[in-house]
Formats: structure tokens, sequence, C-alpha cells
């Protein structure tokens, strides 16, 4: 499921901003909490992610066709909820891209409030050499 409504800006090989509107209606948010709609950290983690796979697309050749974009690790920090209301800029630059290895951090902005932090890396692999499908 694509997390991110829109990208804002961009400049290949340097950073992208997309935006996220949070709305009650989300199914992530129902039951989380009922007391308190709080938008999950893990869904921010996922649009960082999403956001950083499309600024490493942007940056370098398309895929082949028996390529994947894998993730390699991701470091996060909350700093404030996001509730149902905000909108969430994603920022994301580039750190470091080499081969096939990219690696960006960013920021989630609600207003002029930072929520989260983010370090990430992104490899590409060839599903050929990912070994023997499990099932």
């Amino acid at each position: 499921m694509i997390l991110l409504d829109r990208i804002v800006d961009h400049e290949p090989g340097k950073f992208l901003d997309a935006l996220i509107s949070i709305s009650g209606n989300l199914d992530c948010i129902a039951g989380h909490f009922p007391e308190r709609a709080i938008y999950p950290g893990s869904n921010l983690i996922q649009a960082f992610a999403q956001a950083g796979i499309i600024l490493y697309q942007m940056s370098t050749s398309l895929l082949a066709e028996d390529e994947l974009t894998l993730i390699g690790s991701v470091e996060s920090r909350f700093l404030q909820v996001v509730v149902p209301g905000d909108q969430v800029l994603l920022r994301v630059q580039v750190n470091r891209l080499a081969g096939g290895l990219f690696v960006y951090s960013g920021k989630a902005m609600v207003g002029n409030r930072r929520v989260a932090a983010f370090r990430a890396s992104l490899v590409r692999s060839k599903v050929s050499e990912m070994g023997t499908p499990l099932w």
C-alpha cells in the first residue's frame, strides 16, 4: 500500500519532499488507540522507506526486470505523536550513493514541529541471487 499522498519537491541525487495527510478514517487508526487516535510509528517508517525508494529510483538508473530494492536497515526516533488532521511533510536526503548502496536520512514534520527522524539504507538485489524460494 502506498502511504505517500504527494511528492511536493525533489532534486535527484539530493532530496525529496513528500506529504501524508492523516485522516481519522484510515484503517491503521481504527483501534490505535480507542481513547486517542494516533498514527502508528510503523506507518511513518514505511512512508519514509517509500520516499527513499522513490528518491533512489530517481537518482539512479531504472531497475532491471530481475531487480528489487531492499531495505537494509532503518533507525528511527519518534519525538511527538501524529494524530488525525495532521499533515506530515517527509523530507529525505541522500547521504551516500555508491554502486548499489543508497544511504539516506530524513525527518517528519507537522507544521514547524519535528515529529520523527530517520536513517536507512537501501540496496539493489537481483532476484536470481536471493536463493531458492521458501515456498
